[in-house]
């Protein structure tokens, strides 16, 4: 594809020649020949400090932002072309799906936004439209090392699903893609609103602006779905041409989910109902938070024309997600160990609540967990106090401590936690695990929170991998070989 191509809308163009863009890329160290190269300003890094890099690796052109005339001049010097934009980062996400032919035309997208359920409303709509046959497949945080991908990365994917006859995606849309644009070329038929909760402030610096980069999403969907008991809702709904609204407290609500029955660890049922049906869903996923994602994902489902009996019986047959209250398999049945990947202090109250309530009262429930570096520090304290409430026994550990200390975040963490609860801090997260596991007592329910899927874990010296399933099922068998159990 020709560089002008690409670039149609560029402020200032620069051609003293128009090379074809075989790739488009935006580190310089990954550029070829025939290169477009973006100069992204990022978080981290300038991109613009890279020009030469790139031109050396073979960039052939260069997308470089308004604010950085120093660039266009020296890339004028050496009569190579460039074009100009106010906001690289938008710029980015059109050029790289006009590069790999726009594909998100030829799709029909749903996208998910809000703190914690996108990933489950995400799998519910893909089991629900599997079940339809039809053609379908999710992206989020699952499927790839960021909620939203990255544009080289994202309309890549959606270039390959229309390539193989895929007719829906659905997808997460995280607050860091709507801010920085990532999402911009897409017209969603359905955007989805789960809720709204103190997390990523480190980014955002505030609830309004947090809340505004969500809103963003609404405003490309041509239906929209919200969560109507959200105290957020209305802020959605202000940029969305027709919300309709789900609620478990508003009768009025476009979708209302009504006899809601809590069945332990074997999920919850209700009647969802709308201005003309009424029907009963079934999710064996335990927790009252099931009950909204369940009847945010059938209601844009059923605003979609799929009928009744396939959403009843996907969300029937639905297992769960993986690492989300997700039991493992031990040796043994004296204690359980559950994964999860709650890392908000909403998150972490929802499944705690939940465990608590299919517990018998002679159970301890153990609780293991930490916070992350590098990210928002301010809910530390605060899910150190919802710990402390809600856990028997707390482990105090890592949590993908990037480069901070670990025990600089323990430390805050142990400013929340109440003197009322016994906990003991273990540093090292596998050891902590083995130290969970190796003094269970029998009927214990031990819960692992903050990593759940993840298959890693990232300290100051790097990336490492880390199973808590494996870890934890080795520790079993090593306890109980330990007594002569096994």
């Amino acid at each position: 594809m020709k560089f002008s191509d690409l670039v149609p809308d560029a402020e200032k163009l620069f051609l003293p020649f128009d090379p074809e863009i075989r790739a488009v890329r935006s580190d310089s160290g990954q550029c070829r020949p025939d290169s477009l190269f973006l100069c992204i300003d990022g978080l981290h890094c300038d991109g613009h400090e890279y020009l030469t890099a790139a031109e050396r690796n073979g960039a052939s052109a260069f997308l470089i932002d308004a604010s950085h005339p120093e660039a266009e001049q020296a890339l004028r010097c050496r009569s190579l072309p460039y074009a100009v934009y106010r906001d690289t980062r938008s710029a980015e996400a059109f050029v790289t799906a006009r590069f790999y032919g726009d594909p998100q035309r030829k799709l029909r997208l749903f996208a998910v936004t809000g703190t914690n359920g996108k990933t489950t409303v995400i799998s519910l709509l893909n089991a629900i439209y599997t079940l339809a046959g039809i053609p379908c497949r999710s992206i989020g945080t699952l499927t790839g090392k960021l909620t939203t991908p990255d544009p080289a990365v994202l309309y890549r994917t959606l270039a390959d699903f229309a390539a193989e006859g895929v007719r829906y995606v659905f997808m997460e849309a995280s607050s860091h893609a709507l801010a920085l644009g990532k999402l911009d070329p897409i017209r969603f038929q359905c955007g989805i609103f789960t809720n709204l909760t103190p997390d990523h402030l480190d980014f955002h610096q505030t609830m309004e602006r947090y809340a505004d980069a969500k809103a963003k999403l609404f405003r490309q969907s041509e239906r929209c779905i919200l969560n109507a008991d959200d105290p957020y809702a209305p802020r959605m709904a202000r940029e969305a041409a027709a919300p309709l609204f789900c609620s478990v407290k508003e009768k009025s609500a476009d979708f209302f989910a009504r006899n809601i029955k809590q069945n332990g660890m074997y999920g919850v049922s209700f009647d969802l109902m709308t201005t003309d049906l009424v029907f009963k869903l079934s999710p064996p996923v335990p927790g009252l938070f099931t009950v909204m994602n369940t009847a945010e994902a059938a209601a844009a489902a059923l605003s979609d024309g799929i009928p009744t009996d396939i959403i009843r019986g996907a969300v029937g047959g639905f297992a769960g997600v993986r690492g989300r209250l997700e039991r493992v398999k031990l040796p043994t049945n004296d204690y359980s160990v559950y994964i999860d990947f709650a890392h908000t202090p909403d998150a972490l109250e929802n499944i705690l609540t939940t465990i608590r309530g299919f517990m018998r009262p002679d159970q301890r429930l153990v609780l293991l967990f930490g916070c992350g570096g590098d990210r928002d520090k301010t809910k530390r304290p605060v899910m150190g106090a919802i710990a402390s409430r809600l856990a028997d026994f707390l482990i105090v550990t890592a949590d993908n401590s990037r480069s901070e200390k670990t025990s600089d975040i323990i430390a805050q963490i142990l400013c929340g936690i109440s003197g009322a609860v016994s906990y003991t801090v273990i540093e090292n997260r596998r050891e902590a695990i083995e130290y969970a596991v190796g003094t269970a007592r029998r009927g214990d329910v031990i819960l692992l929170t903050g990593k759940g899927h993840e298959e890693y874990e990232i300290m100051p010296d790097g990336v490492h991998p880390f199973s808590e399933k494996t870890i934890a099922a080795e520790a079993a068998e090593k306890y109980m070989k330990a007594r002569g159990l096994y």
